[in-house]
């Protein structure tokens, strides 16, 4: 039989042979990788194809029409079962996976599996019915068969399948990245290749059943290799766009299996050489798989700057972001590195500066903030050329207090500035910022003896000036720079203003603690020597007494009443001082303020006989207070009797309740203050200027008040005289009296 074959005959036997060889190798290798999304099916598919052409193969080698129908049938079921398959594959490659499912399926087989089974049961239908005959042609057999409509339907319903799988494809390559594009062409071009020569095939000659197909079927088995171990369309992974890549301004590495597959133009400058793609991640750029594993910065060995030389090493924050295909596969990962140079660069030098910070605390001269300010310039900030100046206390000049090593190297001591140079005075009486970045300004003494390249001069508010400088690779501050200057000026400005209150309140202690010995002293003084001297003073009065002739018992009272008063008024200064002087808050309590009021009025009446008092005393009045209430209260009695103009003057005394203060007025129609002494009568050292007396009385009155949370202050009365009006807190209802 086979020396009848033509050289037609040979090429269809032979490519039937090698799409059933390479099918079942195809499908054999798609199989041993089903774990891979759309394997399995393609396996199927594939599967499907080799059985075509197998089965083709025994049919152009057969002899008796039983087995070429035989052969036919079994083509015809792998020719149904393969565009369903294809549109089963391409749903799933595509990601539709939610339209394979079991309600789909059903209705895609529904037509292939009822011919099919039509096909085998009914000898008057199906692929090989009654009207088939053997026909040799080239020294091949084929059948020849008369088809019923039923045949084209089903031929129709599977190339309306076969279709709409290529449309699922089309429109996946309009969408595609570049790789996705390469693989989907493949595919598709692999799957029409067949279709398109049966469907010329089966228009050129309808009574030769799939005479062509298995050598169209080998064909597209050399581009489904092409495509499976070029484009490895089985392993597809969903990249980030071409454009989008290209456009990045942050370096983009995307990696498959550990390997470079892509990279944008911003990521050349890392790598050391052109061929990158295919080469392992790590032998690239080493240590950034170690940075994004560790969540750390990344820095390049060396990066190429513009112009091909080494540029400031930059500072990337690396992200991976794991690729997934439409099954949900890991494919592989896009490193996108963020440069954060400038970022890290302020973030360390505001570190250090909060560590000058926690110096500048511990530090208590000003001096040795100065120091810690320029040593900060120098290391933190890179100004190698720095320094502070304070004035001198005559307010005449400038001294330098700290600078830098370098800059006391390049000087033969100390830098001073008199009133005469202006810049730097300028600086610190605007306090206003100067800069110099002129070659011409800094050439000039006293910069002249510097290699300076730029120099920065800030105020410290009433301590000096703040100077740093810079040597001469950098001409010009950048905003950072001064920023950081501006912080560093600011911080010593604070630690010296910090300092200064210190030593303030250093020597304010120092002070108190002086006074507060003298008063102690005085206060004893009191105690003993006077209080003493008033009793003995008052004992030799009672004896005198009865010895005073009756002219000159006018003369012994007025003795014997100025005795009294020292002695009331030493008891008094005594009660002060230890009030003022005392570490510990007055204890207070509920006192009946109107019994204190009823109680001084009585005094007031029986020792003033002339002075008339007019008293509208609410009962049950009670503020917080002590026993030094009542004293409170007579002072101010005795101070509008004091300083009335007349000698018969007359009082008015009312108290007023509010629910939060309780009032107590006392008026007279005396000859008023001015406005001026209505705030300076509470003063210590205050001297009436119709009596000549000084204002201890009131003295103690506000300082007591103040210390009953309360407050005391003069009116003017209508029409003349003043109102004394002394406020108290209200106590509760409940508070008991004392």
């Amino acid at each position: 039989m086979f020396g009848s074959i033509t050289f037609g005959g040979g090429v269809v036997l032979t490519g039937t042979a090698l799409g059933g060889g390479v099918g079942f190798v195809l499908a054999r290798h798609a199989w041993s990788n089903r774990d891979v999304p759309g394997a399995t099916l393609f396996s199927s598919l594939i599967l499907a194809v080799a059985g075509w052409c197998v089965f083709s193969l025994l049919l152009l080698t057969s002899t008796s029409l039983a087995r070429a129908r035989l052969w036919t049938t079994l083509i015809g079921v792998c020719v149904t079962a393969i565009p369903v398959l294809w549109l089963t594959f391409a749903l799933e490659y595509t990601g539709r996976d939610d339209w394979v499912s079991r309600k789909t399926l059903p209705l895609i087989w529904a037509e292939p599996v009822l011919y099919t089974v039509g096909s085998l049961s009914s000898p008057h239908h199906g692929f090989a019915n009654d009207s088939a005959a053997l026909v040799t042609s080239d020294g091949l057999t084929a059948l020849s068969v008369v088809h019923t409509p039923s045949f084209y339907f089903h031929l129709v319903y599977l190339f309306v399948v076969l279709v709409t799988g290529f449309g699922f494809f089309t429109a996946f390559l309009v969408q595609a990245d570049r790789l996705y594009r390469k693989q989907t062409v493949a595919i598709i071009l692999a799957g029409l290749l067949p279709l398109v020569g049966t469907a010329v095939f089966s228009f050129v000659d309808l009574n030769i059943a799939f005479g062509l197909a298995p050598v169209f079927f080998a064909a597209s088995a050399i581009l489904d290799c092409l495509a499976l171990f070029r484009y490895d369309f089985l392993n597809v992974a969903p990249l980030a766009s071409e454009v989008v890549l290209s456009e990045m301004d942050d370096p983009v590495i995307v990696v498959a299996d550990e390997r470079i597959v892509e990279y944008n133009p911003a990521a050349k400058p890392l790598f050391d050489g052109d061929t990158i793609v295919g080469r392992d991640l790590e032998s690239v750029v080493p240590g950034l798989l170690d940075a994004v594993s560790s969540d750390e910065p990344f820095s390049p060995p060396s990066v190429l700057a513009d112009g091909g030389s080494v540029g400031e090493t930059p500072i990337y924050d690396p992200r991976s972001t794991p690729i997934r295909d439409h099954h949900d596969a890991h494919r592989g990962d896009i490193f996108v590195l963020r440069e954060i140079t400038s970022q890290k660069r302020r973030e360390e030098t505001l570190r250090a500066l909060q560590s000058a910070t926690r110096r500048f605390m511990n530090a208590e001269r000003p001096e040795e903030i100065a120091e810690i300010a320029v040593q900060t310039a120098d290391e933190v900030l890179d100004h190698p050329y720095s320094s502070i100046f304070f004035p001198e206390d005559d307010g005449a000049v400038l001294r330098s207090v700290a600078m830098t090593d370098l800059m006391r190297d390049g000087l033969d001591g100390e830098l001073t500035f008199s009133r005469d140079a202006e810049p730097m005075w300028s600086v610190f009486e605007s306090g206003t910022p100067v800069v110099y970045e002129s070659v011409e300004q800094l050439s000039k003494p006293p910069y002249g003896y510097l290699p300076l390249g730029c120099l920065l001069s800030l105020p410290l508010g009433e301590h000096g000036v703040l100077a740093v400088g810079s040597d001469t690779r950098k001409r010009t501050f950048t905003e950072n720079d001064r920023r950081f200057a501006r912080i560093l000026a600011s911080t010593t400005e604070t630690a010296l203003d910090r300092a200064q209150r210190e030593r303030d309140l250093r020597e304010s202690q120092a002070m108190v603690e002086e006074r507060t010995e003298q008063i102690e002293f005085f206060n004893g003084v009191l105690r003993h020597d006077i209080l003493n001297g008033i009793t003995v003073v008052n004992g030799n009065l009672e004896l005198l007494e009865p010895h005073v002739a009756a002219t000159g018992e006018s003369y012994f009272e007025t003795v014997r009443n100025w005795s009294e008063d020292i002695g009331q008024l030493t008891e008094k200064v005594r009660s002060v001082s230890q009030t003022v002087t005392d570490s510990e808050s007055v204890s207070l309590e509920s006192v009946s303020l109107s019994d204190a009021l009823s109680r001084r009025v009585t005094k007031v009446r029986n020792t003033y006989p002339n002075v008339s008092i007019d008293a509208d005393i609410e009962d049950g009045l009670a503020v917080s207070g002590n026993e030094l209430l009542g004293e409170v209260v007579e002072n101010v009695l005795l101070n509008a009797i004091e300083h009335h103009d007349r000698d018969d003057p007359s009082l008015v005394i009312r108290t007023r309740r509010s629910e939060e203060t309780v009032r107590v007025e006392i008026e007279d129609d005396g000859p008023g203050i001015s406005e001026e002494m209505k705030t300076r009568v509470f003063d210590r050292n205050v001297t009436s200027e119709s009596t000549g007396s000084i204002g201890f009385g009131l003295y103690f009155v506000s300082v007591m008040m103040e210390q009953y949370d309360g407050s005391v202050w003069f009116e003017d009365a209508n029409p003349c005289g003043t109102v004394a009006i002394l406020s108290f807190p209200q106590l509760s209802a409940d508070a008991p009296l004392t």
